[in-house]
């Protein structure tokens, strides 16, 4: 090992030999400085000595004791072993008369047998201090002994009694002894060093506030969090009464009552902050409570962190205005009124027809207004099972019902928070969902499922539906309040049946985009009564279908391609007029012959291009895979 990375360790000894054994077996294990005196001169020794570079000081006997006062060094005291006093008192054997052996503090064990060894009397005196020292001394001389043996201060003193002095030296063993617990105590030291620094970082690098007090309510330590939300440095507070330093905590209460208090809210001059205190425990009895700190803006911070990434993740509004497309007066009009809505934090409800845009007009105002930063959130409030919906609003605590996850789930609602919330088919909300969504409409606050406690929520709501709420709130089906928080801003998107002139436009629009502009005026003769029930969305999907199959089958007309998307333009039973009011009536055998022809090639094709996965084949054409099994084994 390094010299220079071994510990350091001061050896304040009253005798030079004690110095020459210590330097010796200290070698590879400490660095050894070797300091003269004893009792109060080595306390001065110590007193002068650096503690940032010494990790230990070495001593002996009573010497040990004046240094440890003196000093927050560690002392280890080299203890006086029955071979050590053996040793200095062999040229005693046979001594005639009682010898006195002073020790420090404690009596030594097999001094019996020492003196039954050397045939000698030993008397035993254990003294406490100095002044117990000299008065002992003073006895034995007034009783007549002649030798005395311990330390260097019983042996020096002896000869002011008239007594022979007798130093007991220490020994190999008993200076090993003391090293190796002088080792243990720089290790455990360093360790302990290592794990508070450790922990300091810790606690230093949370952004929360951190402030531990003691059993007296003193601050023991204080982050570096807590002195930017407190204005005040740890220096200026360490070790100072907690209430004395920062007022409203309760710290004290915690103390006293060994009950934690988990995310309170406290005022703070002008600030609320969060607070959480926890007492801690050794075996049943507090010693102390750990009180973290969180300030608003902290708060907000983290939200605006958690709402970017929910952003990330796909909670966001991909179309805008730019996205409504129209040629139709009235639908511009309605435009540009939602363009004014979206200005507003008021709720909207979007009326119209299944496929008329209404989550394309509800994200146009999301992405128009000053929410465009936050999420938008969707829920299609028929698609979810009743048992789940309320779960996925309003979310749960962990454990609230059985199957939920064990840290719980934030809700919809909450995930919309500085957001937009969507409900699309709004009409089908259960009336026991209807009451929660009106609370907050008009607090705006929820309360998880299993909860206690109330979270505050900023969120827009947006709904939408096909239904009239209006004729609902009259048939008692729809919360009537509920229907009037709901409909402060009413937007209503007018069918494509009646918006002509759009079809034209919008047809003109998809078939560009498919690179089939060539079939418009076909497909506009032979839709020009069609009524649109599925409206955009369905123009959409047929003009995507038609493209589709006119490239794969250019010799087919778009006549005999439509018995593929679902219209029943062509009735056996009657003439149909098509393509310039020519009359055509088809035999039904022929018709289902030509039919069944298209669907075997289509099928085919998809076939291929699926890698023969039906599922995939039948979704994308709009059938069950029953059917599409059925359609394969038709002859």
């Amino acid at each position: 090992m390094n010299k220079n990375t071994l510990p350091n360790l001061a050896l304040i000894t009253p005798y030079p030999q004690l110095g020459e054994i210590v330097a010796t077996q200290c070698t590879g294990i400490f660095n050894c400085h070797v300091y003269h005196g004893s009792l109060e001169k080595a306390a001065n020794i110590a007193r002068n000595l650096d503690a940032e570079y010494y990790d230990v000081i070495l001593s002996r006997g009573g010497t040990a004791e004046y240094i440890e006062k003196a000093t927050a060094i560690p002392v280890v005291k080299i203890l006086t072993s029955t071979a050590d006093l053996l040793k200095s008192l062999i040229p005693l054997k046979n001594h005639s008369q009682h010898i006195a052996f002073f020790n420090y503090q404690n009596y030594l064990t097999d001094v019996l047998l020492i003196a039954q060894a050397l045939n000698i009397t030993i008397d035993e005196f254990v003294f406490l201090s100095h002044q117990d020292m000299t008065e002992q001394l003073e006895q034995c001389r007034r009783r007549r002994y002649a030798t005395v043996t311990g330390g260097f201060p019983v042996a020096n003193s002896a000869k002011q009694y008239a007594m022979q002095g007798i130093l007991i030296e220490n020994g190999i063993e008993s200076v090993n002894s003391a090293l190796r617990e002088a080792l243990a105590i720089v290790e455990t030291t360093k360790r302990k060093a290592r794990d508070t620094a450790r922990l300091e970082i810790i606690l230093s690098s949370i952004t929360e506030g951190i402030i531990v007090t003691n059993d007296n309510n003193e601050i023991q330590f204080f982050n570096h969090s807590a002195e930017k939300i407190f204005g005040l440095s740890a220096a200026q507070v360490i070790g100072k009464p907690v209430d004395n330093i920062i007022k409203n905590t309760r710290i004290n209460q915690v103390l006293l009552t060994a009950a934690p208090e988990i995310r309170e809210l406290q005022e703070l001059d002008n600030t609320s902050i969060i607070t959480s205190r926890v007492p801690i425990f050794m075996g049943k009895r507090c010693i102390g409570v750990v009180c973290s700190f969180t300030d608003t803006p902290q708060i907000e911070k983290a939200e605006r962190i958690v709402r970017g990434k929910l952003k990330k993740k796909g909670l966001t509004a991909r179309y805008t205005f730019d996205h409504i497309l129209t040629a139709n007066r009235d639908m511009q009009a309605i435009k540009k009124l939602a363009q004014i809505y979206a200005r507003t934090d008021s709720p909207v409800m979007i009326y119209g027809e299944s496929g008329t845009g209404k989550e394309l007009f509800a994200q146009s105002m999301h992405n128009h207004s000053l929410r465009n930063h936050g999420p938008f959130v969707a829920i299609n409030c028929a698609a979810i099972p009743e048992s789940l919906l309320e779960s996925e609003l309003f979310g749960y605590e962990g454990g609230a019902f059985t199957g939920a996850r064990r840290e719980g789930k934030a809700g919809l609602i909450e995930l919309a928070h500085q957001g937009t919330l969507f409900l699309d088919e709004i009409g089908e909300l259960p009336m026991t969902i209807q009451s929660r969504l009106l609370r907050v409409l008009q607090e705006y606050e929820i309360m998880h499922i299993g909860g206690k406690e109330v979270i505050p929520v900023d969120v827009r709501i947006i709904g939408a539906t096909n239904r009239s709420l209006e004729k609902m709130s009259e048939e008692g089906t729809f919360r009537r309040d509920l229907y009037y928080r709901l409909n402060v801003l009413p937007l209503a998107v007018p069918p494509l049946r009646e918006r002509p002139e759009d079809i034209r436009y919008l047809a003109g629009m998809f078939l560009c985009e498919l690179n089939a502009e060539h079939l418009l005026t076909q497909f506009l003769d032979l839709f020009s009564g069609w009524p649109w029930p599925g409206n955009v969305r369905e123009l959409r999907f047929i003009l995507e279908r038609l493209a589709l199959l006119s490239g794969e089958f250019p010799s087919s007309s778009l006549y005999e391609l439509l018995t593929l998307t679902g219209f029943s333009l062509v009735d056996s039973a009657r003439p149909t007029t098509v393509n310039d009011n020519v009359v055509v009536d088809l035999n039904k055998t022929t018709l289902k012959a030509i039919v069944r022809d298209i669907e075997r090639q289509v099928i085919a094709l998809y076939l291929r291009r699926y890698n023969n996965d039906q599922q995939k084949v039948a979704h994308h054409l709009g059938i069950s895979k029953m059917s599409l099994w059925r359609k394969l084994q038709d002859d």
